[in-house]
């Protein structure tokens, strides 16, 4: 406290920094370590790698329900016995009446894809690793693979719309060159019958036969006649004799 009874201000220890350094003017060179360049630069590729990581999924996300063989053979054959009509423009239950609609159908997709387009919801497989309920591709035209129709496997059963004026079919074609085998992302082989267990009852085995000389035994009498004469049949328990 002063002489006048006022007080003093403290002298600080530091002089404060100009506000220059804090919010540096426009157009001035501001210095920045290299660490936080590096450490920016880390942050950008984590960014990177995790949207794109994002981006492959979403293109090959799998259907929202797993759909069985059986239940695409199924509903493919449900077109053909209803004879549903080819038609680019038409739909049918909510599925376009062509062939890329027709896979589409078949495979419960939530939409008509078209036959460029069908791959993204599938992967390509061997033709030698086709079975019922996959797809057979070439360019402009895809259809439902059922299954070959020799042992050779050069001929197979297809289910397809195939062109204007005709329904859906089934027909037998030939895999050539071009074409490719179309497996459905999260498709199940469905549930195998389990293995049916005969039942077997014990059979009774015949009797050996007698030893000894081979013939049957005889039977004991049951007549009076034939009893011995020093017994004589009574109908109490204890025998009699005769004197």
């Amino acid at each position: 406290m002063g002489r006048s009874g006022t007080f003093e201000a403290p002298t600080l220890p530091f002089r404060a920094r100009p506000s220059s350094v804090l919010y540096p003017a426009k157009g001035s060179r501001v210095k920045v370590s290299r660490s936080v360049c590096e450490v920016s630069a880390i942050g950008r590729r984590v960014v990177t790698v995790a949207l794109s990581a994002v981006l492959i999924l979403a293109s090959q996300v799998a259907p929202a329900h797993a759909i069985t063989r059986p239940e695409v053979l199924k509903r493919a054959n449900s077109w053909i016995k209803k004879r549903v009509q080819y038609s680019q423009s038409s739909y049918y239950h909510g599925y376009r009446r062509d062939c890329s609609g027709f896979v589409s159908m078949a495979w419960k997709l939530k939409t008509s894809y078209t036959s460029s387009d069908i791959g993204t919801r599938a992967r390509k497989i061997s033709w030698r690793r086709l079975k019922p309920g996959d797809a057979v591709r070439r360019p402009g035209h895809v259809e439902i693979f059922a299954g070959w129709k020799n042992k050779r496997r050069h001929q197979y059963w297809a289910l397809e719309e195939s062109t204007w004026g005709l329904p859906a079919l089934r027909k037998v074609k030939q895999f050539k060159r071009g074409y490719s085998a179309l497996k459905l992302r999260g498709i199940k082989d469905g549930l195998k019958p389990k293995p049916v267990t005969p039942i077997i009852s014990p059979v009774p085995l015949p009797s050996e036969p007698p030893t000894g000389t081979g013939t049957t035994p005889s039977l004991p009498a049951t007549d009076a006649a034939s009893w011995p004469s020093t017994v004589t049949p009574s109908f109490s328990t204890t025998p009699v004799l005769v004197p």
